[in-house]
């Protein structure tokens, strides 16, 4: 049994922050040493420990291009592989999914997963955009520094013992500490049964993912208190270790599991 957070055990949809003003096309404000040094991304993201982090995105009805204001279309970005520098233990999706934002609409973007050793430090990254026009000029910039000279994004990513990180670790060892989780057979070839003993009875999620963080397997499950069992049909999946969990959408205990033919 360990702790496991990683790979989208929540972050499956994010919610849009309506407290963003309307003046602000994507919040959080980036960081900039010179005009705003206290802006930037403000969730610290802990080794070991799920992580998550929104960006709001107000979609104006029009765009600059050499000063001229033209009619905006949609603001894209690609589903994958468009956030520059984002760590390999942590992935993005969108609302809407197919991360095309609508002239005139709010949705966001979240940046999910659980950060491995040596990933530590301010971590930059930048986000591929295309501008869609009515003119069928289509732009492509990054964010936020081909819109604001000088500005950047940071992941803060910092040790699990670190002081802004020893809170979640305890609340998640506390929650983990209430499961007993193995599969037998491990390893298997195509069916292995996992045995949950918890006193902890209610709705959960079964999830479960790869080593890189990409979830192969979920479903709603209601646990009561004692042991449990449920069923997982691997045959489908290539052999290698994988990893499962019981998570309540906040914390998570898991377990691995071996595919082996």
């Amino acid at each position: 049994m360990g702790i496991f957070a990683c790979a989208a055990l929540q972050a499956q949809e994010c919610t849009p922050d309506q407290e963003v003003p309307d003046s602000v096309v994507v919040a959080p404000l980036p960081y900039n040493a010179e005009t705003r040094p206290e802006g930037g991304i403000q969730d610290t993201a802990c080794v070991g420990s799920y992580y998550e982090t929104v960006f709001t995105f107000n979609i104006p009805t029009t765009y600059s291009i050499s000063g001229t204001e033209v009619g905006l279309l949609s603001v894209q970005i690609e589903p994958e592989g468009s956030i520059n520098g984002l760590p390999a233990s942590m992935d993005y999706v969108c609302n809407p999914p197919n991360c095309v934002f609508e002239a005139d609409s709010v949705g966001c973007l979240v940046i999910f997963g659980e950060p491995a050793e040596g990933e530590e430090g301010d971590v930059e990254i930048d986000i591929n955009v295309t501008i869609n026009t009515v003119l069928g000029i289509n732009p492509q910039i990054n964010l936020p520094g081909d819109l604001e000279t000088g500005s950047q994004y940071f992941i803060p990513v910092r040790a699990a013992d670190s002081p802004e990180c020893s809170g979640v670790s305890s609340a998640q060892e506390s929650f983990a500490a209430q499961f007993e989780l193995h599969n037998a057979p491990n390893p298997f070839s195509g069916i292995t049964q996992v045995l949950i003993g918890t006193e902890r009875g209610g709705d959960y999620e079964f999830v479960v993912t790869d080593l890189l963080g990409k979830i192969v397997h979920r479903q709603p499950v209601s646990l009561f208190p004692g042991e449990n069992t449920i069923e997982f049909n691997g045959s489908s999946l290539p052999e290698g270790m994988y990893l499962y969990a019981i998570t309540d959408g906040l914390q998570a205990a898991s377990g691995k599991m071996i595919i082996n033919r």
